[in-house]
């Protein structure tokens, strides 16, 4: 989260106000040039060209910039105090690599607003070309520390993240701005207190995919952003379906958000069905002494009640689009192995296993 300093609130200069006006009129292709370059109003655009002149788009749309700043590090440093409680998650994934980026804002209306997407995307790729350059060092330091799983033939790890959120203001964007200045001149433009609350790099192991979707479906061209967003790291071991190994992935995001899963758990045996039937009908037994001993008729039926420990359990739970089949059926008949997920809703803890 940020905190922009009072001292910016020194540089509250109307500055658009103050533009001297050295020729009375300017050219409607000179405007709407200028307007198309920097989407500041036309109000705004006509005061610069008036200032610099039809001929000198590039200080004209300098000087629009320099103002824009100064008056959003203002409006930043006025609003920095507000409470943010809505906002939007986004998802963009690369090979076994997820850049995830919270951003929350006052209003609904505002987390709505294309300015306030456009900076999700700018600062979710800041994230990732950040998580690029620091890959193979995450990597090895999985690796390192996990030495213990790899002696024991098993992966050496089922996913790493790393949370950059102190480190993320200073770095640049691909806009030629540093993060801290896109915030202050988006706040500007929107008038909202806006921060951020989550920006993290996910991997996956080698060998493994990272899939990523965002529920309700928003956002931009290039990634997915919403309330929600889910994590899979997911390997096809056999080629016994023809199956898209994108839909796959795509259908198990949908089912971490829909149904919520603890952990990955374990894939269900013979011996654990057997047990919970056992269970079930020790369950129903205790359920009729009770009835008998209290004088209900053993003919109303009141059902049991049973802490189902499958739910939580993502291999063990009902596939969401195929009921009849569990998660781990589901993916063992299309030749995939699952390592892990994460759930996320906005303003919450993530779901990680």
């Amino acid at each position: 989260m940020f905190r922009l300093a009072p001292i910016f609130s020194r540089l509250s200069v109307r500055a658009f106000s103050s533009a001297t006006a050295s020729q009375q009129s300017v050219s409607k292709d000179a405007l709407m040039k200028l307007r198309k370059r920097t989407g500041y109003s036309y109000v705004n655009c006509r005061k610069a060209l008036l200032q610099f002149g039809d001929n000198n788009i590039a200080e004209a749309e300098k000087w629009l910039r320099e103002v824009a700043e100064k008056e959003g590090w203002a409006k930043a440093a006025k609003v920095g105090g507000r409470e943010t409680t809505e906002g939007l998650l986004s998802v963009y994934v690369d090979e076994n690599m997820a850049a995830v980026v919270e951003l929350k804002s006052e209003t609904d209306f505002v987390a709505r607003n294309d300015a306030f997407k456009q900076l999700v995307e700018e600062i979710t790729m800041t994230v990732h070309e950040f998580g690029k350059t620091r890959r193979a060092h995450m990597l090895k330091f999985g690796e390192e520390n996990f030495k213990c799983r790899i002696d024991k033939g098993l992966l050496p790890f089922d996913h790493l993240k790393f949370s950059i959120e102190e480190n993320l203001e200073s770095l640049p964007t691909l806009k030629n701005r540093t993060v801290k200045e896109a915030l202050a001149m988006t706040i500007g433009k929107l008038g909202e207190n806006i921060t951020i609350t989550k920006a993290e790099i996910h991997l996956s192991p080698p060998g493994f995919m990272l899939r990523g979707h965002a529920h309700p479906k928003d956002g931009t061209e290039k990634m997915e952003m919403g309330r929600f967003i889910s994590l899979v790291g997911i390997q096809r071991t056999e080629s016994c379906s023809n199956f898209p190994t994108e839909k796959l992935a795509h259908q198990l995001c949908q089912h971490v958000i829909g149904m919520d899963p603890k952990e990955v758990g374990s894939p269900e045996t013979e011996e654990d069905k057997q047990q919970k039937a056992e269970k079930l009908k020790k369950i129903a037994e205790q359920a009729k002494a009770e009835r008998k001993a209290a004088g209900i008729d053993d003919d109303d039926d009141f059902g049991t009640s049973y802490n189902n420990e499958d739910e939580d359990q993502l291999l063990r739970q009902s596939f969401m689009l195929n009921p009849s089949q569990s998660v781990h059926e589901y993916l063992t008949n299309h030749g995939a192995k699952l390592c892990s997920f994460v759930r996320i809703k906005l303003g919450e803890e993530e779901t990680k296993d």
